[in-house]
């Protein structure tokens, strides 16, 4: 009872030491997100700081043409237009996170520096602006940025040629656009996102909480993490027939960019993190043996631009090919896990996104009839706060599996209630804390209630009624007496 939560200490952390160079601006920035009353906003954000991870790499030649870079006399013409559709997707998705009653505080007061005369106030109100105190005036910075970039784009594009220096001082300056953005600088590889990055998989994330070494559990846990994030970023170059837009090259040059530091991950880091004293080990020539699907698939298949592109059946096949060879790495991952698991365990079934959400389903019943349970027991006239270990040893387990399946913005009412239950370790035992324990189990077993009702509304679980019995199990095993 005195461990902490796996996914409490490991996955948030493992998120925070990621990004601990800019970690005030980005807790911030997860507060805001969980404000937003923006429908999807979570999926908004992945896909706009995709594109903007994209437009960053976009821009590096070696990840279009690899090592063999193309002529100087070459057209870039095709490649800006690429750029163009780029950015203004994500100037477009970032005023969809903007309220409109903030955007129009920002345009007015846009406004109002642009016909200022006096150059002194006019720098002023600039200046404020610049330091970015909140997220939504980093975002209208950003997005400001963008457009007046675009709009560059679009009068170079009228010129039948584009040199490969014009294509590159583009992308240094939308370089600049990004990097200088505080809440919104995209994020590196191996650098994640609390807000939705996620190992989508509840095989895999109970492997992990079984995983007793602490060192091995942190190492695989970033590789998944990685992995999951390019599958994610790759179902944004749909099969057909949907068409295509010119931004997928962004996302398989980015995909590709970020699989070869997953495989600079698997190969060397990771098998140095998870080997023995007694020597490399078997989990790290695991670990290395992850990384040969994806090094297969990177040298079988060239960067996107590497030959002229004829057809779509180039673009669907790049795609196929590298999510098979990410896919394959996941399931090695699991194998050096779980010997039980296997690709073909994790992707080839038919559960998918049902098998998700029944989980969910399933830990939130259990959690709320021992909330309901508890509080029965708490109302004895003979209670004592020993009572609570069940509840408290329960919600530790539901941090690291059912926590990780609910959207972000659900998790905010959760964490105020299980950072409450970690703190009842060492209570004193006297009838006014045992009256606010009760309250306190009452109260979350209402809103248990409210999120069970919109997990209830899945398509997914419409034809799934919940399994009665399992409920029936999973209590009786979990309120035995301490």
């Amino acid at each position: 009872m005195d461990r902490r939560s796996f996914a409490q200490d490991f996955f948030f952390e493992l998120m925070r030491d990621s990004q601990r160079v800019r970690s005030v601006y980005l807790a911030e920035r997860e507060r805001w997100i969980r404000t937003l009353e923006i429908t999807g906003r979570e999926e908004v954000l992945f896909e706009l700081e995709m594109l903007l991870r994209g437009i960053d790499r976009f821009f590096n030649l070696r990840n279009l043409f690899g090592e063999e870079l193309p002529p100087t006399d070459r057209d870039f013409r095709e490649e800006l237009k690429a750029a163009r559709d780029a950015v203004h997707r994500a100037a477009h998705l970032s005023r969809r996170l903007i309220v409109q009653k903030q955007e129009q505080a920002l345009l007015f007061r846009s406004f109002v520096e642009g016909t200022l005369a006096d150059d002194r106030a006019r720098a002023r109100l600039s200046a404020e602006l610049r330091e970015q105190r909140t997220p939504e005036e980093s975002l209208f910075l950003l997005r400001s940025g963008l457009s007046a970039l675009q709009s560059i784009i679009d009068h170079l594009l009228r010129v039948e040629f584009t040199p490969q220096q014009v294509f590159l001082d583009v992308g240094r300056a939308l370089e600049h656009e990004l990097f200088v953005s505080r809440y919104f600088c995209p994020p590196a590889g191996l650098e994640f996102r609390a807000e939705y990055d996620r190992v989508s998989s509840v095989k895999l994330l109970e492997a992990l909480r079984q995983t007793p070494d602490d060192k091995k559990r942190r190492a695989f846990a970033l590789a998944l993490l990685a992995a999951f994030r390019s599958l994610r970023s790759l179902r944004y170059v749909p099969p057909p027939p949907t068409p295509h837009s010119r931004r997928v090259l962004l996302i398989l040059a980015l995909v590709r960019s970020e699989l070869v530091v997953l495989v600079g991950y698997l190969e060397s880091e990771l098998a140095r993190l998870v080997a023995t004293v007694e020597g490399v080990g078997e989990a790290a020539a695991l670990a290395r043996a992850a990384a040969v699907p994806i090094r297969a698939a990177l040298d079988r298949v060239p960067p996107i631009l590497a030959a002229p592109i004829t057809d779509r059946a180039q673009i669907d096949s790049h795609r196929d090919q590298l999510a098979g060879a990410t896919k394959d790495a996941i399931g090695a991952v699991a194998a050096a896990l779980d010997p039980s698991l296997s690709r073909e365990a994790l992707f080839d079934a038919q559960e998918g996104r049902a098998e998700l959400s029944q989980r969910l389903r399933l830990d939130l019943c259990v959690f709320r009839e021992m909330c309901r349970m508890t509080a029965e027991r708490l109302s004895q006239p003979d209670a004592d706060v020993a009572m609570v270990q069940p509840l408290r040893r329960f919600s530790l387990e539901f941090r690291d599996v059912g926590y990780q399946l609910l959207r972000h913005s659900d998790r905010e009412l959760f964490d105020h209630f299980l950072a409450l239950l970690e703190s009842w370790g060492s209570l004193e035992n006297t009838p006014p804390r045992v009256q606010r324990l009760r309250d306190d189990c009452r109260r979350f077993g209402e809103i248990l209630d409210r999120a069970l009702e919109n997990v209830n509304k899945r398509a997914e679980l419409q034809n799934l009624p919940l399994d009665e019995q399992a409920v029936r199990e999973a209590l009786a095993r979990r309120m035995k007496a301490v």
